[in-house]
């Protein structure tokens, strides 16, 4: 019993746990089985709301809001993309496809934003590449692959199946896994590489995002639900932004009380 308790603290964040994971490990143990649930939606909060992490400096909150402010870009632009490429959800032109094309521009504007800055020193230039090539090696090897398999002559539809499936797969595993590893970049490097932004960005960024997110998840939504039939997948990934928005909207509310970093 002790070692799924000790499982689950593990889970928290790292600044939570050298702040208070001894604390909540041992209420947790006298507590039992009973206490599990507890933990993994102590987790999971925790995890959604980075701005209230124990922090050495406002600076550093602002980071962690920022790496998750890309966090939920690229998993919307992730299943705005995967939604582009089904034919249920969205028809070949028409009204929903100009909204979706439009909060792939908010999604740019709202990375923009919120993205920390290099700093202007060639340690800092050195430092994010590193972390760059380190993070992004697999992905773009992966993608890279996928792109001259397909470009070498090889026809994916006249291919057999087991293969059209492995390099679809692939492609998807690529976009994903990058997805996953650009915000690792923002929490590998410190201070002595970016800049975060400053609060009054953040929130602007995260806005953004958030106007994207609602924007695509209803459009996905409404076009999945109230056409010739349900699309399930469509409507999966409705819900899937509209799940981020709500993201977003608790991370604003966490920035209500951030202070700016001097």
């Amino acid at each position: 019993m002790s070692i799924v308790v000790r499982s689950l603290v593990r889970l928290y964040p790292d600044a939570f746990r050298e702040r208070w994971g001894a604390m909540v490990e041992d209420e947790a143990r006298g507590t039992g089985w009973k206490s599990w649930p507890n933990l993994v939606v102590g987790v999971v909060d925790m995890w959604l709301h980075p701005a209230v992490w124990p922090a050495d400096s406002p600076a550093q909150r602002q980071r962690r809001v920022a790496t998750m402010g890309i966090t939920v870009a690229l998993a919307a632009w992730f299943l705005g993309h995967l939604a582009a490429e089904q034919a249920g959800p969205l028809p070949a032109e028409g009204v929903r496809e100009t909204v979706m094309h439009g909060c792939t521009v908010l999604l740019l504007l709202g990375i923009a934003l919120v993205a920390p800055l290099p700093r202007p020193t060639p340690g800092a230039a050195i430092t994010l590449l590193s972390w760059a090539v380190r993070r992004l090696a697999g992905p773009t090897a992966l993608g890279t692959a996928v792109v001259v398999l397909v470009h070498s002559g090889v026809d994916a539809d006249a291919s057999p199946p087991t293969l059209r499936t492995a390099v679809l797969a692939a492609w998807w595993i690529a976009l994903g896994l990058g997805s996953i590893q650009i915000p690792r970049i923002f929490t590998g490097v410190g201070a002595d590489a970016v800049v975060p932004p400053g609060t009054g960005r953040l929130r602007a960024g995260v806005w953004t995002l958030a106007g994207a997110s609602a924007t695509g998840g209803a459009t996905l939504l409404g076009g999945s639900v109230t056409g010739t039939g349900l699309h399930p997948l469509g409507a999966g990934i409705g819900v899937g932004l509209l799940l981020l928005t709500a993201v977003c909207a608790a991370t604003l509310r966490d920035l209500r009380g951030l202070p700016s970093a001097h």
